[in-house]
């Protein structure tokens, strides 16, 4: 029965607010609304000077609000039954002790203290709308080419009013004098991510150079240019890096320049060669970055730069160079040439492990005798070279079966464990060497 009882004042108070909105609207325009010669209804109370009305003043940090309780006027009857129930016009006295009807009936703060103090709420939400204040979090910005690195922001606490408690205050003030003062301090709100947290993401967790000091200009220009393009990136949680989407097509109009490619298991000119010792030096540093990777080719032909099963071939078409960043963290990506040496650095939060790379050899086969080509065009000779003069074209390469894996240990050295990611087999080629006619 107690129960039902409560669940009677909650409706019956529910069905009182529903008019909350004719009441303010009607009292703040009445004026402005209401016809030449219409009626209006008071509540019969005393004369305003002789009863007491509440005036609240709030303090603020750096701000002061005043409310000031008014009588309200109504513009037809049914409104003015409801400021009548409600006591609104009442004088203070009775207002309290309405509230704390409605207190006892179950009802929250602000709708115990909006119930006789309708306009109340309008003035909580211009202190909260003036006061609040989301807090800041500290950002990371990656400039890779500037010293230092990584620029870190401060980051700066918000505030927040405790409506509960600021309607608590209220009322208690008001149960004392009717000339209220209240002192507001608002709640800290601390930001989500801070300085120290993001010092803590700025770690070099890997690093991974290859050389090319014995490239062609074309080779060497492109390493370069594949480099720079990748210098700066940062991979989100999640996120997948490919490294074609990040490059971009091999093209002259890009700044590619023509140098040697392997198509079909020999070697040929072609726009973007050397390309791959970029996106190999990446493989490198992503793989003991501990970075997942969900798409790599080996060539066909064992590159000179790693060892086997350690390479990443690329194209512009189908064969690209994918792997997506496992952490709930950021990781951050500088790609640099230092002198004639392709360097690749992966930082980000510190790794509970260290993570290394290991290439074995399954089986290898001889190098096949060279193959020899007639220069009868001159491409590899000039017209004062010697007749019969031999000039070595491309190098002949034994066929490789091998395999990688990875290798995690302790911060301590002690290995923890040992992954094999992939099988691969390079293909036995010939060399070709130029003989002058």
């Amino acid at each position: 029965m107690s129960s039902l009882l409560k669940q009677s004042t909650r409706l019956k108070l529910a069905a009182c607010f529903l008019l909350l909105a004719c009441v303010c609207a009607s009292c703040v325009a009445a004026s402005a609304l209401m016809p030449v010669g219409a009626q209006t209804y008071e509540c019969a109370v005393p004369d305003a000077g002789a009863e007491t009305r509440a005036e609240i003043t709030v303090e603020a940090p750096g701000k002061t609000y005043v409310y000031r309780d008014k009588k309200m006027l109504a513009p037809d009857h049914t409104v003015y039954e409801q400021i009548e129930r409600r006591n609104i016009n009442a004088p203070l006295e009775e207002k309290i002790k309405t509230v704390d009807k409605c207190l006892a009936a179950g009802a929250e703060w602000r709708e115990a203290m909006r119930y006789c103090f309708p306009l109340l709420p309008a003035f909580v939400e211009k202190i909260k709308t003036e006061i609040d204040l989301e807090p800041k979090d500290s950002e990371i910005a990656f400039r890779p080419q500037c010293r230092p690195m990584f620029r870190i922001s401060r980051s700066e606490c918000g505030r927040s009013v405790d409506e509960k408690r600021l309607y608590q205050d209220i009322y208690l003030a008001l149960r004392k004098d009717g000339k209220a003062r209240v002192t507001l301090k608002p709640q800290t709100l601390e930001p989500a991510v801070t300085v120290e947290d993001n010092i803590k993401l700025t770690k070099k967790i890997s690093s991974f150079s290859t050389s090319f000091s014995t490239s062609a200009e074309g080779r060497k220009n492109n390493i370069r240019l594949a480099l720079s393009k990748i210098n700066g990136a940062v991979i989100k949680p999640g996120e997948e890096f490919s490294f074609n989407g990040r490059v971009g097509a091999r093209t002259e109009k890009n700044g590619f320049f023509v140098a040697k490619i392997i198509v079909a298991g020999e070697y040929t000119d072609g726009v973007g060669g050397g390309v791959c010792q970029a996106s190999t030096t990446l493989y490198n540093a992503a793989l003991t970055a501990g970075m997942k990777v969900t798409c790599v080719r080996n060539h066909t032909i064992l590159p000179s730069y790693v060892p086997p099963s350690l390479d990443a071939m690329v194209n512009s078409g189908a064969s690209d160079l994918r792997f997506t960043n496992p952490y709930d963290t950021p990781v951050f990506i500088k790609a640099e040439c230092v002198s004639d040496t392709a360097r690749i650095t992966f930082y980000g939060a510190e790794l509970p492990h260290i993570i290394k790379t290991v290439s074995r050899v399954l089986s290898r086969t001889e190098v096949p005798q060279d193959k020899e080509l007639i220069d009868s065009d001159g491409k590899f000779t000039t017209p004062d070279t010697p007749a019969g003069t031999r000039v070595r074209v491309s190098y002949g390469h034994a066929g490789v079966k091998s395999e990688a894996y990875l290798r995690y240990f302790s911060r301590s050295g002690k290995l923890l464990r040992e992954e094999k990611i992939r099988t691969d087999a390079y293909s036995q080629t010939q060399g070709v060497v130029a003989v002058k006619p």
